[in-house]
């Protein structure tokens, strides 16, 4: 399995693909408004450099992807911080490692060679498993509530 940086504006259609198959085959849609992915908006990011994908290949099959946006961290002026936006592998290859290995290429590519100080993941709870972020050294730093209106 290759885990590489891959340009978003050049797989979009596939990454879609990726995410639509995950959002249908899983839970993660519940409790939230029908995904409807702003590509345009990711395109921009990726083109001003504050967009990085990550992306799991077998055979030149997408079996995952990580996708994080690089910004200035509001209340901590100068300092950029990373956040992940998907984190998605492809049902049929769940359970295989893919997610640990696409943040860790996430972490070592981040760490070196960019200005990124702090990286956050967020968590769905509606989801059946515990989050591999512990495992990877990650701590527990807020809660976030949500409501649709």
């Amino acid at each position: 399995m290759q885990i590489q940086l891959e340009a978003l504006s050049v797989i979009q259609k596939e990454v879609a693909a990726l995410i639509d198959g995950y959002y249908a085959d899983t839970n993660a849609q519940d409790g939230i408004p029908p995904l409807n992915m702003d590509w345009p908006f990711f395109i921009k990011l990726e083109q001003g450099y504050r967009l990085v994908l990550f992306t799991a290949r077998e055979d030149g099959e997408l079996m995952g992807v990580n996708m994080y946006m690089l910004t200035q961290h509001p209340q901590h002026k100068g300092m950029t911080w990373a956040m992940c936006n998907t984190l998605a592998v492809a049902t049929k290859h769940r359970g295989k490692g893919i997610g640990t290995m696409l943040v860790e290429a996430g972490m070592a590519y981040l760490k070196t060679r960019t200005d990124v100080k702090v990286v956050t993941h967020h968590f769905r709870t509606i989801y059946d498993a515990k989050p591999l972020f512990p495992k990877l050294g990650f701590d527990l730093a807020e809660h976030v509530y949500m409501k649709v209106l």
